[in-house]
Protein backbone atom coordinates (compact mmCIF):
# COMPACT_ATOMS: atom_id res chain seq x y z
CA UNK A 1 0.00 0.00 0.00
CA UNK A 2 2.97 2.46 0.77
CA UNK A 3 4.65 1.96 -2.71
CA UNK A 4 1.19 2.39 -4.46
CA UNK A 5 0.46 5.27 -2.59
CA UNK A 6 4.20 6.82 -3.06
CA UNK A 7 3.77 6.06 -6.94
CA UNK A 8 0.28 7.75 -7.58
CA UNK A 9 1.55 10.65 -5.72
CA UNK A 10 4.64 10.96 -7.95
CA UNK A 11 2.49 10.37 -11.24
CA UNK A 12 0.13 13.46 -9.75
CA UNK A 13 3.45 15.51 -9.28
CA UNK A 14 5.00 15.00 -12.30
CA UNK A 15 1.40 15.36 -14.05
CA UNK A 16 0.75 18.80 -12.43
CA UNK A 17 4.20 19.60 -13.85
CA UNK A 18 3.61 19.33 -16.75
CA UNK A 19 0.43 21.27 -16.65
CA UNK A 20 2.48 23.93 -15.22
CA UNK A 21 4.86 24.36 -17.88
CA UNK A 22 1.80 24.71 -20.14
CA UNK A 23 0.11 27.18 -18.91
CA UNK A 24 2.84 28.99 -18.87
CA UNK A 25 4.49 28.51 -21.98
CA UNK A 26 0.86 28.83 -23.77
CA UNK A 27 0.80 32.17 -26.01
CA UNK A 28 -1.10 34.81 -24.74
CA UNK A 29 -4.42 35.99 -26.60
CA UNK A 30 -3.64 39.09 -28.64
CA UNK A 31 -4.53 42.27 -26.60
CA UNK A 32 -7.27 44.44 -29.03
CA UNK A 33 -5.92 47.42 -31.54
CA UNK A 34 -5.66 50.52 -29.41
CA UNK A 35 -8.49 52.85 -30.18
CA UNK A 36 -7.70 54.86 -32.88
CA UNK A 37 -8.86 58.29 -34.70
CA UNK A 38 -9.02 57.47 -38.59
CA UNK A 39 -9.32 60.05 -40.99
CA UNK A 40 -12.11 60.35 -43.92
CA UNK A 41 -10.69 58.34 -47.18
CA UNK A 42 -8.34 56.10 -44.50
CA UNK A 43 -6.80 53.51 -46.68
CA UNK A 44 -6.58 50.69 -44.35
CA UNK A 45 -4.25 47.64 -43.94
CA UNK A 46 -4.27 46.77 -40.44
CA UNK A 47 -7.86 46.18 -38.27
CA UNK A 48 -8.52 49.74 -36.04
CA UNK A 49 -10.93 50.34 -33.49
CA UNK A 50 -12.11 54.17 -33.70
CA UNK A 51 -11.73 56.37 -31.06
CA UNK A 52 -14.16 58.68 -31.96
CA UNK A 53 -16.98 59.26 -35.01
CA UNK A 54 -15.72 60.14 -38.10
CA UNK A 55 -17.56 62.48 -39.68
CA UNK A 56 -16.87 63.16 -43.88
CA UNK A 57 -17.77 66.28 -45.91
CA UNK A 58 -17.15 64.66 -49.47
CA UNK A 59 -15.57 61.29 -51.00
CA UNK A 60 -15.43 57.96 -49.20
CA UNK A 61 -15.36 56.98 -44.91
CA UNK A 62 -12.72 54.00 -45.18
CA UNK A 63 -11.59 51.79 -47.36
CA UNK A 64 -10.94 48.06 -46.29
CA UNK A 65 -7.67 47.33 -48.37
CA UNK A 66 -5.83 43.94 -46.76
CA UNK A 67 -7.50 40.70 -46.61
CA UNK A 68 -8.58 39.78 -42.72
CA UNK A 69 -8.39 42.65 -41.11
CA UNK A 70 -11.33 44.63 -39.16
CA UNK A 71 -12.91 47.76 -38.65
CA UNK A 72 -14.58 47.62 -35.24
CA UNK A 73 -16.16 51.27 -34.86
CA UNK A 74 -16.47 50.37 -31.39
CA UNK A 75 -19.85 52.10 -31.24
CA UNK A 76 -19.31 55.16 -33.18
CA UNK A 77 -20.66 56.27 -36.18
CA UNK A 78 -19.01 56.75 -39.62
CA UNK A 79 -20.76 59.66 -40.98
CA UNK A 80 -21.25 61.00 -45.21
CA UNK A 81 -22.09 64.42 -47.01
CA UNK A 82 -25.65 62.72 -48.55
CA UNK A 83 -27.36 59.49 -50.34
CA UNK A 84 -25.65 61.20 -53.71
CA UNK A 85 -22.09 60.51 -52.66
CA UNK A 86 -19.24 58.01 -51.25
CA UNK A 87 -19.41 54.46 -49.76
CA UNK A 88 -19.01 54.96 -45.69
CA UNK A 89 -17.04 51.69 -46.35
CA UNK A 90 -15.88 50.70 -49.44
CA UNK A 91 -14.47 46.72 -49.79
CA UNK A 92 -11.46 46.17 -51.18
CA UNK A 93 -10.08 42.99 -49.60
CA UNK A 94 -11.41 39.28 -49.16
CA UNK A 95 -12.82 38.27 -45.50
CA UNK A 96 -12.57 41.84 -43.39
CA UNK A 97 -15.23 42.57 -40.90
CA UNK A 98 -17.26 45.51 -40.06
CA UNK A 99 -19.25 45.69 -36.43
CA UNK A 100 -20.20 47.36 -33.39
CA UNK A 101 -21.22 51.03 -34.79
CA UNK A 102 -23.17 53.06 -37.27
CA UNK A 103 -23.06 53.85 -40.72
CA UNK A 104 -25.14 56.99 -42.44
CA UNK A 105 -25.09 59.83 -44.77
CA UNK A 106 -23.92 57.42 -47.79
CA UNK A 107 -24.39 56.81 -50.77
CA UNK A 108 -23.84 53.35 -50.09
CA UNK A 109 -23.56 52.49 -46.49
CA UNK A 110 -21.22 49.51 -47.34
CA UNK A 111 -20.06 48.50 -50.70
CA UNK A 112 -18.02 45.83 -52.09
CA UNK A 113 -17.41 44.62 -55.80
CA UNK A 114 -16.65 45.93 -59.36
CA UNK A 115 -19.48 48.37 -60.83
CA UNK A 116 -20.28 46.43 -63.76
CA UNK A 117 -20.69 49.65 -65.95
CA UNK A 118 -17.24 50.73 -65.71
CA UNK A 119 -14.98 47.18 -65.02
CA UNK A 120 -11.85 48.67 -65.63
CA UNK A 121 -12.89 51.40 -63.37
CA UNK A 122 -10.44 52.25 -59.92
CA UNK A 123 -13.19 49.94 -57.90
CA UNK A 124 -12.00 46.95 -59.98
CA UNK A 125 -9.56 45.72 -57.61
CA UNK A 126 -11.03 41.57 -58.12
CA UNK A 127 -12.78 39.54 -55.34
CA UNK A 128 -14.36 41.46 -52.54
CA UNK A 129 -15.90 39.59 -49.44
CA UNK A 130 -16.93 41.55 -45.94
CA UNK A 131 -19.51 40.21 -42.95
CA UNK A 132 -21.18 42.98 -41.35
CA UNK A 133 -22.56 42.58 -37.58
CA UNK A 134 -24.22 44.37 -34.81
CA UNK A 135 -24.03 47.25 -36.63
CA UNK A 136 -26.96 49.46 -37.78
CA UNK A 137 -27.00 51.26 -41.58
CA UNK A 138 -29.13 54.31 -41.56
CA UNK A 139 -30.14 57.34 -43.64
CA UNK A 140 -28.21 55.81 -46.64
CA UNK A 141 -28.83 55.25 -50.95
CA UNK A 142 -28.22 52.02 -50.28
CA UNK A 143 -27.76 50.32 -46.65
CA UNK A 144 -25.11 47.71 -48.65
CA UNK A 145 -24.61 47.30 -51.83
CA UNK A 146 -22.76 44.64 -53.61
CA UNK A 147 -21.54 44.17 -57.39
CA UNK A 148 -19.60 42.23 -59.43
CA UNK A 149 -17.17 39.99 -57.76
CA UNK A 150 -18.76 41.11 -54.07
CA UNK A 151 -19.99 38.80 -51.38
CA UNK A 152 -21.24 40.51 -48.15
CA UNK A 153 -23.04 38.83 -45.45
CA UNK A 154 -24.83 41.02 -42.85
CA UNK A 155 -25.64 39.70 -39.50
CA UNK A 156 -27.29 40.87 -36.07
CA UNK A 157 -27.62 44.38 -38.14
CA UNK A 158 -30.20 47.20 -38.35
CA UNK A 159 -30.79 48.77 -41.86
CA UNK A 160 -33.19 51.55 -41.06
CA UNK A 161 -34.37 54.66 -43.71
CA UNK A 162 -32.56 53.93 -46.08
CA UNK A 163 -33.23 53.79 -50.03
CA UNK A 164 -32.76 50.32 -50.33
CA UNK A 165 -31.89 48.22 -47.10
CA UNK A 166 -29.37 46.04 -48.69
CA UNK A 167 -29.07 45.70 -52.97
CA UNK A 168 -27.11 43.28 -55.04
CA UNK A 169 -26.61 43.28 -58.53
CA UNK A 170 -24.55 41.37 -61.42
CA UNK A 171 -24.11 38.18 -59.93
CA UNK A 172 -22.80 39.31 -56.64
CA UNK A 173 -24.06 37.48 -53.18
CA UNK A 174 -25.79 39.08 -50.24
CA UNK A 175 -26.59 37.07 -47.11
CA UNK A 176 -28.68 38.72 -44.77
CA UNK A 177 -29.23 36.72 -41.39
CA UNK A 178 -31.21 37.35 -38.06
CA UNK A 179 -31.21 40.86 -38.93
CA UNK A 180 -34.11 43.86 -39.17
CA UNK A 181 -34.89 46.44 -42.20
CA UNK A 182 -37.35 48.84 -40.99
CA UNK A 183 -38.85 52.09 -43.11
CA UNK A 184 -36.47 51.40 -46.29
CA UNK A 185 -37.85 52.22 -49.33
CA UNK A 186 -37.37 48.85 -50.47
CA UNK A 187 -36.29 46.37 -48.01
CA UNK A 188 -34.08 43.78 -50.10
CA UNK A 189 -33.35 43.77 -53.56
CA UNK A 190 -31.73 41.95 -56.49
CA UNK A 191 -30.69 42.12 -60.21
CA UNK A 192 -28.95 39.76 -62.41
CA UNK A 193 -27.61 37.17 -59.90
CA UNK A 194 -27.72 33.55 -59.51
CA UNK A 195 -30.19 31.51 -57.37
CA UNK A 196 -28.06 32.34 -54.11
CA UNK A 197 -27.19 35.73 -54.60
CA UNK A 198 -29.82 37.31 -52.25
CA UNK A 199 -30.78 34.91 -48.91
CA UNK A 200 -32.78 36.59 -46.28
CA UNK A 201 -32.58 34.04 -43.37
CA UNK A 202 -33.90 34.71 -39.76
CA UNK A 203 -35.18 38.50 -40.47
CA UNK A 204 -37.93 41.18 -40.16
CA UNK A 205 -38.77 43.19 -42.92
CA UNK A 206 -41.13 46.32 -42.42
CA UNK A 207 -42.51 49.24 -43.71
CA UNK A 208 -41.30 50.25 -47.12
CA UNK A 209 -42.63 50.37 -50.36
CA UNK A 210 -42.30 46.65 -51.46
CA UNK A 211 -40.20 44.70 -48.54
CA UNK A 212 -38.29 42.06 -50.58
CA UNK A 213 -37.89 42.34 -54.79
CA UNK A 214 -36.22 41.09 -58.09
CA UNK A 215 -36.28 42.16 -61.13
CA UNK A 216 -34.99 40.94 -64.55
CA UNK A 217 -32.85 37.94 -63.90
CA UNK A 218 -32.72 38.53 -60.30
CA UNK A 219 -33.08 35.49 -58.11
CA UNK A 220 -34.18 36.15 -54.02
CA UNK A 221 -34.25 33.28 -51.51
CA UNK A 222 -36.29 34.14 -48.22
CA UNK A 223 -36.14 31.64 -45.19
CA UNK A 224 -37.61 31.85 -41.78
CA UNK A 225 -38.23 35.53 -41.94
CA UNK A 226 -41.50 37.92 -41.72
CA UNK A 227 -42.52 40.59 -44.21
CA UNK A 228 -44.77 42.81 -42.35
CA UNK A 229 -46.68 46.22 -42.99
CA UNK A 230 -44.77 46.49 -46.56
CA UNK A 231 -47.38 47.99 -49.69
CA UNK A 232 -46.06 44.83 -50.91
CA UNK A 233 -44.56 41.50 -49.38
CA UNK A 234 -42.22 39.92 -51.74
CA UNK A 235 -42.50 41.67 -55.76
CA UNK A 236 -41.42 39.45 -58.93
CA UNK A 237 -40.60 41.19 -61.74
CA UNK A 238 -39.19 38.95 -64.84
CA UNK A 239 -37.06 36.60 -61.92
CA UNK A 240 -37.60 34.27 -59.29
CA UNK A 241 -38.19 33.89 -55.58
CA UNK A 242 -38.26 31.01 -53.17
CA UNK A 243 -40.22 31.49 -49.74
CA UNK A 244 -40.01 29.32 -47.12
CA UNK A 245 -41.10 28.87 -43.90
CA UNK A 246 -41.93 32.53 -43.27
CA UNK A 247 -44.83 34.95 -42.48
CA UNK A 248 -46.15 38.01 -44.72
CA UNK A 249 -47.99 39.94 -42.19
CA UNK A 250 -50.68 42.90 -42.77
CA UNK A 251 -49.02 44.15 -45.97
CA UNK A 252 -51.09 45.87 -48.45
CA UNK A 253 -50.49 43.16 -50.98
CA UNK A 254 -48.62 39.62 -50.01
CA UNK A 255 -46.77 38.81 -53.41
CA UNK A 256 -46.97 40.44 -57.01
CA UNK A 257 -45.48 38.40 -59.51
CA UNK A 258 -44.93 39.83 -63.76
CA UNK A 259 -43.20 36.50 -64.78
CA UNK A 260 -41.94 34.96 -68.13
CA UNK A 261 -39.98 32.17 -69.14
CA UNK A 262 -38.87 29.72 -66.63
CA UNK A 263 -39.21 32.60 -64.25
CA UNK A 264 -41.44 31.09 -60.58
CA UNK A 265 -42.46 32.19 -57.50
CA UNK A 266 -42.18 29.17 -55.16
CA UNK A 267 -43.84 29.54 -51.50
CA UNK A 268 -43.45 26.42 -48.70
CA UNK A 269 -44.80 26.33 -45.71
CA UNK A 270 -45.47 29.93 -45.17
CA UNK A 271 -48.24 31.84 -43.67
CA UNK A 272 -50.39 35.07 -44.74
CA UNK A 273 -52.77 37.19 -43.02
CA UNK A 274 -55.96 37.96 -44.46
CA UNK A 275 -55.44 41.22 -45.45
CA UNK A 276 -52.84 41.40 -48.31
CA UNK A 277 -54.67 39.17 -50.58
CA UNK A 278 -55.90 37.43 -52.01
CA UNK A 279 -53.23 35.39 -53.22
CA UNK A 280 -52.80 35.19 -57.48
CA UNK A 281 -51.83 31.52 -57.16
CA UNK A 282 -53.88 28.15 -55.98
CA UNK A 283 -52.14 26.91 -52.30
CA UNK A 284 -52.85 23.55 -50.54
CA UNK A 285 -51.73 22.99 -46.82
CA UNK A 286 -47.78 22.55 -46.05
CA UNK A 287 -46.88 19.06 -46.69
CA UNK A 288 -44.74 18.45 -43.56
CA UNK A 289 -47.82 19.43 -41.64
CA UNK A 290 -46.61 22.29 -40.10
CA UNK A 291 -48.39 25.66 -40.35
CA UNK A 292 -48.78 27.30 -43.39
CA UNK A 293 -49.99 26.77 -47.27
CA UNK A 294 -47.57 26.12 -50.28
CA UNK A 295 -47.80 26.86 -53.84
CA UNK A 296 -46.03 28.58 -57.31
CA UNK A 297 -46.97 31.30 -59.10
CA UNK A 298 -46.18 31.73 -62.70
CA UNK A 299 -45.21 32.00 -66.03
CA UNK A 300 -47.58 34.76 -66.56
CA UNK A 301 -46.43 34.64 -70.77
CA UNK A 302 -46.48 37.82 -72.79
CA UNK A 303 -47.44 37.43 -76.32
CA UNK A 304 -45.41 36.83 -78.43
CA UNK A 305 -42.90 35.35 -75.93
CA UNK A 306 -43.13 31.84 -77.05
Amino acid sequence: MHRRTTLTTARLTTACAALATGLLAAPAAAAPPRATTVECGAVLTTSVRLAADVVCPDGDGVVLAADGIELNLNGHALVGPGTSSGAGVLVRAEDVTVRNGTISGWESGVRAGTDPTDPYGEESQGPARAVVRQARLEANGFGVEVRQDGDVQVRNTWLVGNGVGGYVVSYGRLLVEDSTADGNGTGFSSFEVEEDGLVLRGSTVRGGSAGVSCSTDGNVVVERSTLQRNAIGLEAFLCSAWVSDSALVWNGEHVRGYLVDWDTVEVTCTTFTRDGGPLDFPVEPCATGGAGVSGTLGPWWVPGSE
